[in-house]
């Protein structure tokens, strides 16, 4: 599909947010889908690009990705200025279940696009909603103030201390956990040791929990076989693009 560039805002660390309106809207959205863009119109890059969508219009007539800079690709998007056009195809994958009762989203870099969606859409229903963001230092803290504007509980973790917990998100988390009354439901997205850590006390608290994995894909829907992960039980290896992107925390085998 083809999408004009409403905005492309450069964010700290090499981060930068791209606002996209398709030629028709693409329907509706759920909070940890994602899409697949063109990066140029060569044949270098060759491959589409995963991105999960942020936030979002309700019927799909505008969505916005958040993108870090790391190759040739991300850095194509990157230069894409207002008015310019790139090719999307999606949407791909599913999403996070509607909450239930409380709901504890962590996430790092990256990870905290689908949670814009998330809370844009489910905070009027949830019990309460509360955002743990990790980042290397407080100038990598990513849409902090889409969360604030949104009035959503926000606990902020930073490696170096400059904002928030002195450390990772995840100890800020067992710290809850071990002091507070667990929420319904713990959401993650973002570094695979991240979501290790956060499924594995999730799953110590008996806490339902929702992950959503970064994986290289070529496709979408299957055909490549770039994206597979191992999971528990008689299917041992699924596709992360047809399969999740979100998965019970519970059914996968981290680290293999």
């Amino acid at each position: 599909m083809n999408c004009a560039v409403l905005e492309n805002r450069p964010l700290a660390g090499g981060f930068f947010y791209l606002s996209l309106k398709p030629d028709q809207p693409f329907g509706a959205i759920t909070p940890g889908q994602f899409v697949m863009i063109r990066c140029g119109d060569g044949l270098d890059p060759l491959l589409r690009r995963p991105m999960s969508v942020a936030d979002f219009a309700p019927d799909g007539s505008r969505l916005g990705l958040l993108i870090q800079q790391k190759g040739k690709g991300t850095e194509l998007l990157a230069e894409l200025q207002a008015g310019a056009h790139v090719d999307v195809i999606g949407l791909f994958g599913n999403g996070f279940d509607p909450p239930r009762g409380r709901v504890w989203m962590v996430a790092g870099g990256t990870g905290i696009a689908p949670f814009m969606g998330y809370v844009q859409t489910h905070r009027a229903q949830a019990g309460s909603l509360t955002v743990f963001l990790g980042a290397r230092s407080a100038e990598s803290l990513l849409m902090r103030d889409v969360f604030e504007r949104a009035h959503v509980a926000l606990r902020i973790a930073t490696d170096d201390g400059s904002a928030g917990h002195h450390g990772l998100v995840t100890a800020l988390l067992e710290k809850a956990l071990a002091n507070e009354t667990p929420p319904e439901m713990i959401l993650a997205c973002g570094p695979e040791p991240m979501m290790t850590a956060v499924a594995a006390l999730a799953a110590r608290r008996g806490v339902p929990c929702g992950v959503s994995l970064e994986a290289r894909m070529a496709c979408g829907f299957g055909a490549c076989l770039g994206c597979v992960t191992k999971v528990k039980g008689p299917e041992l290896y699924v596709t992360v693009c047809q399969k999740g992107p979100v998965f019970d925390a519970a059914q996968i085998e981290f680290g293999l």
